[in-house]
């Protein structure tokens, strides 16, 4: 999973612009914690809710990768 998500990430950073994904919670939680440089395990501390939103980004530069929003469920009615 984790070689899987590193590629992922090198995808997305690769491209010039904004990215839209779906996936998985479980490996959207493994590409979050690589995102962020973190060992792919560090993914059990990023709890998603179904049909939630997240954005990920930089700080000030691609060197400084950042959580955005996470888990937003706002928009689903309950």
């Amino acid at each position: 999973m984790a070689a899987r998500a590193d590629r992922a990430v090198a995808r997305v950073r690769a491209i010039v612009g904004d990215v839209l994904l779906f996936s998985s919670a479980h490996f959207l939680r493994v590409f979050t914690a690589r995102w962020l440089g973190l060992e792919a395990a560090a993914g059990r501390c990023f709890v998603l809710s179904t049909a939630s939103l997240s954005v990920l980004g930089y700080e000030h530069s691609k060197s400084q990768p950042v959580i955005r929003l996470w888990n937003d469920d706002r928009h689903v009615g309950e």
